[in-house]
């Protein structure tokens, strides 16, 4: 994924709302989230090259979510080496835990040491955090509201994609405070999703500034909308393409 926002305890009536675009070469097949027969308590998509996951939620006994993102240097950094194990098979792993904090007790910095740059997002009702590799084992707490991560730090201003659209995402957290329906969360998380504006650089016309990406070979090619209710129920939406022009559906998440 490239972005992914989250919003703590905006609502009773929804405490953990997770929206995320997943952008990647169109040549990597993967399957969108469903459940796995090995793994009966999870839904989560599959990248069919190297096996792990993006995106994905624990069931049972508790909700867990997590989200894997690649990291990026900022500025004029060297980018870094892309790492000798998948970052989507360490997303997998850490959803085999039924909590944020037994899943950051499975890291270290040894754990994390041969993976490519990552921002691990690990949710359920209680905590949320981010992980990230930069320097070891880096954990960023996330406070309730709303936070929006990219492939620099949470709410890292330097991220032109997260500056567009920070203001985009907090209209949604007005409506989630609002008490909105959840139709009407999901169609204002498809309008954001899909956006193509660069409202703070016009004149930059990069498909990456913009949060629905398109290029010739890569860019934004499923959205998801998790959504956890009061009731610690599972709504999970998700558009096959990019959301910009596919519709979201609900998966079927069991009972």
């Amino acid at each position: 994924m490239c972005t992914l926002a989250v919003y703590r305890d905006v609502s009773p009536a929804y405490p953990l709302i997770i929206a995320a675009n997943r952008d990647e070469f169109y040549a990597r097949d993967a399957l969108g989230p469903c459940s796995w027969s090995d793994r009966p308590w999870l839904i989560a998509g599959r990248d069919l090259q190297a096996g792990g996951t993006w995106l994905g939620v624990r069931r049972h006994p508790r909700i867990l979510a997590a989200g894997m993102l690649n990291r990026r240097p900022a500025g004029d950094e060297a980018a870094p080496a892309p790492g000798e194990l998948s970052r989507g098979q360490l997303c997998l792993d850490v959803l085999e835990h039924d909590g944020v904090t037994p899943a950051l007790e499975s890291l270290d910095d040894a754990a994390v040491r041969d993976y490519g740059p990552f921002n691990l997002m690990l949710a359920d009702l209680e905590r949320a955090v981010v992980v990230d590799n930069a320097d070891g084992v880096r954990i960023t707490e996330l406070e309730t509201g709303m936070s929006v991560l990219t492939n620099l730090d949470v709410n890292d201003p330097r991220c032109p994609r997260l500056a567009n659209s920070v203001p985009r995402f907090e209209s949604v957290r007005d409506m989630v405070a609002a008490q909105a329906s959840l139709s009407e969360l999901v169609t204002g998380l498809k309008d954001v999703l899909g956006d193509h504006d660069n409202r703070i650089d016009p004149d930059d016309d990069s498909p990456l500034s913009r949060l629905c990406v398109h290029t010739p070979h890569y860019g934004t090619r499923s959205s998801s909308i998790l959504v956890i209710d009061g009731d610690a129920e599972l709504h999970y939406f998700h558009a096959d393409g990019p959301p910009c022009s596919s519709d979201f559906e609900r998966v079927q998440v069991g009972s």
